[in-house]
């Protein structure tokens, strides 16, 4: 008698433990997307997202790419930057730039509005790798240019954040 009252116990233990279980494996989901809130992401990621971006400053002879990682927690924006100058560098690494925390209210970085004043750009078939590209859950946003005049502008603009 003594035994089965104890097998219902644990039977009873583990169904409770299981519901329980189900219950807490219900997971957020994030509802940003790369296309269309790219010029307001600050207010519309979530602490699930993450943005990469890799820029191209590579110009005539000169090679180097940046490389940006955006993510959200809570109220506040975690920003990554790393550059690799590839000119000068047999085996060039990455080299922290900075690494900050920002507001997500902030008004001094001004990406987003740097991707706004930039929307025509994104308009191109020509090359696979635009000049600025956007990376969120496997989708791409690609940035082009046009000539050398075109990039030494997008870059200047792009250098004033």
């Amino acid at each position: 008698m003594k035994s089965k009252i104890t097998i219902i116990f644990l039977i009873m233990i583990l169904v409770s433990c299981k519901n329980e279980t189900e219950q807490k494996s219900v997971f957020a989901k994030s509802d940003f997307n790369i296309k269309t809130d790219l010029t307001d992401f600050k207010n519309k990621m979530n602490e699930l997202d993450t943005i990469k971006i890799w820029f191209d400053h590579s110009v005539c002879t000169y090679q180097g790419v940046e490389r940006i990682e955006i993510t959200k927690k809570s109220d506040s924006i975690k920003i990554r930057t790393e550059f690799k100058e590839e000119t000068f560098n047999e085996n060039p690494e990455w080299k922290l730039v900075y690494e900050k925390k920002i507001p997500k209210t902030d008004s001094i970085w001004k990406i987003e509005e740097f991707f706004k004043r930039n929307i025509e750009k994104q308009k191109s078939e020509e090359k696979d790798y635009g000049t600025l590209q956007i990376a969120h859950n496997g989708i791409k946003v690609h940035y082009f240019t046009n000539g050398l005049v075109d990039l030494n502008r997008f870059m200047a603009d792009y250098l004033k954040l």
